[in-house]
């Protein structure tokens, strides 16, 4: 398909109006369809294991990369999105994510007994499942994708044993929630939770009441093991979908998803697991690091709750400036600047001062759970670090577990390939030709506090990410005022009468008029240094035409280049005499 003048995809715009005037046809049309394919020049490509390849071009079609590696060519059809000095990522895996999960309300009736209430109400919820009641379309994971997450295990909660797991994918286009689901069955989610105003309401209630579950599934396993090797004097038992579900469990056909912050709480999760066979999966964490050696030794893995507290009375120490490049010391070999500090220890040290006594406690409270992440990695447990099933920062907490002992190529694997793997979908972390499309580009190396996401692609379908508008720098022009911005694509030139307003943080809105471009056209986009980026929305007759563009600005001239749906062009801009206004 050979690419199409600006004109043309504008031309085309309007006569698909003109020949379905119709109102449910014209519907079809609201949106551009996206190009056929998607390109990514000159990237560094970072995998997984922490190999890199700079240099790359990534080619996305079909869902599928159609074609990765240095001077791949760049087919003539494929839009063109920001490549140069980005870092291609796995998309970010969040093992205890949230999703939109419709659960009904559980009612108490009048005549409930709190000794004897029914078992929802205690919490044996085993049977439920996500798949059954996610609500969660492809629309509304646009926050996920914008902040470079991919996929997420979603897990009931709420009850002592609150269901099955499901993990998804965030896709972009889908409206049937079951189209997100990319495994139905990831296992069972269990709590030392009490009952709803019933028994059982302490935590030894709690734990016998976790017991007796088990012992009941295990006689109804007896019980139709009987059944089918002699019926004689037996009805045909019947189906308890609670116990199938501990069955599995037991049997360790699934694992069990055990929320445990406190070491003792940890503690009592293995206990239970040797007695009934299970295989648990540690969820939130806290306090894992203080029976990491047992974890290491039983294989057991920690989902951790990134949703890290930050702190009211400790005053954190502020980091120090960058110290100028320098030649190193012959004295201090490069392989000892490299070197982590141990785990449980900031990279920088802060002054020894005498701190309140309520401060010295949240500081050490603190300062354990940023180091949990290294401490789990040196005893050689296997963990995630996840948003908590909330509001967590995934990339947030990895940085703090950075600082406190983890290295970068564990908080990295923590982050994607180890949650893929837990929830059965490794393969979405691969990067490479005919591989899935889904990958998140960076404007640096991900742990870098600056670092945004610019691109997020979920098996083909495009985001763009939460920094996809501009460096984030604080802007070093003003471009509010009119002017006459012209577009040009295959030598012929589109002139536009612009007129911009840019708010303080850089934020840029407007609107455009062209006599040889009919209808309304609106423009929105950021300032950031002396870098433009915007985007621009042409209503021809009905039909949305999205163009997005790039460029600089020097005192009242800007030029640039972009992409619209049907190809590249080039833009120069001239800031009108007395335009401000």
């Amino acid at each position: 398909m050979k690419t199409s003048t600006l004109r043309n995809a504008i031309v085309s715009a309007l006569v698909v109006a003109t020949l379905v005037p119709s109102r449910s046809a014209k519907a079809q049309f609201r949106e551009v369809p996206p190009p056929p394919a998607y390109a990514l020049r000159n990237v560094t490509v970072v995998h997984a294991d922490g190999r890199q390849e700079a240099g790359i071009n990534v080619v996305v079609r079909g869902g599928l990369i159609e074609a990765m590696g240095a001077g791949v060519e760049i087919p003539g059809d494929a839009q063109i999105l920001e490549g140069d000095s980005l870092y291609v990522y796995p998309g970010i895996v969040d093992a205890h994510g949230k999703a939109e999960v419709a659960f009904p309300e559980i009612e108490r009736g009048d005549s409930v007994r709190s000794w004897d209430a029914p078992r929802a109400l205690q919490g044996l919820l085993a049977h439920r499942r996500v798949t059954d009641y996610l609500t969660q379309t492809g629309a509304d994971g646009k926050d996920q994708r914008a902040a470079g997450i991919v996929a997420a295990g979603i897990h009931p909660r709420g009850a002592l044993a609150a269901g099955l797991g499901a993990a998804i994918l965030y896709r972009t286009d889908v409206e049937r929630p079951w189209e997100l689901v990319a495994n139905e069955n990831v296992g069972l989610s269990m709590a030392f939770q009490s009952g709803q105003g019933v028994y059982p309401g302490t935590l030894f209630g709690v734990i016998a009441y976790m017991r007796q579950a088990f012992e009941d599934a295990k006689r109804d396993a007896l019980i139709r093991q009987a059944y089918g090797e002699s019926p004689e004097g037996l009805g045909v038992p019947g189906f308890d979908p609670d116990y199938a579900v501990l069955r599995d469990a037991m049997a360790g056909r699934i694992p069990v998803y055990f929320a445990a912050n406190r070491a003792e709480d940890i503690r009592r999760v293995l206990g239970l697991s040797d007695e009934y066979g299970f295989r648990p999966v540690i969820v939130g964490g806290r306090e894992a690091w203080r029976v990491a050696d047992e974890l290491a030794r039983r294989n057991v893995p920690v989902l951790i709750d990134g949703d890290f507290p930050e702190p009211d009375d400790w005053e954190e120490p502020e980091e120090e400036p960058e110290a100028e490049a320098s030649e190193p010391d012959a004295a201090t070999p490069d392989s000892l600047e490299q070197q982590a500090p141990p785990a449980g220890e900031p990279q920088e040290e802060e002054a020894q001062e005498e701190l309140e006594p309520a401060a010295a406690r949240e500081k050490k409270r603190i300062e354990d759970i940023r180091s949990n992440a290294g401490r789990l990695a040196d005893a050689g447990v296997s963990f995630a670090i996840t948003s908590g099933g909330g509001d967590g920062d995934i990339r947030q907490a990895a940085r703090h577990s950075i600082e406190y002992g983890l290295s970068e190529a564990a908080a990295l694997r923590a982050i994607t390939e180890v949650p893929a793997a837990m929830l059965g979908i490794p393969n979405v972390t691969r990067i490479g030709a005919g591989m899935s499309a889904t990958f998140v580009a960076m404007s640096g190396p991900i742990f870098d506090e600056d670092s945004e996401v610019r691109h997020t692609f979920v098996e083909g379908g495009y985001e763009k990410g939460a920094g996809a508008g501009g460096s984030g720098d604080a802007p070093a022009v003003v471009v509010t005022g009119d002017w006459v911005i012209t577009f040009e694509s295959s030598g012929q030139e589109f002139p536009f009468d612009v007129h911009l307003e840019m708010d303080p943080d850089g934020s840029l809105r407007g609107s455009a008029t062209s006599a040889q471009v009919p209808g309304r056209t609106s423009l929105r986009g950021r300032v950031s240094g002396n870098r433009i980026d915007f985007t621009m929305s042409i209503d021809a007759g009905g039909q949305q035409i999205e163009m997005s563009a790039e460029g600089t600005v020097e005192a009242d001239s800007m030029s640039g280049s972009g992409d619209g749906p049907f190809g590249s062009f080039t833009f120069t801009g001239k800031k009108k005499p007395g335009g401000t206004r």
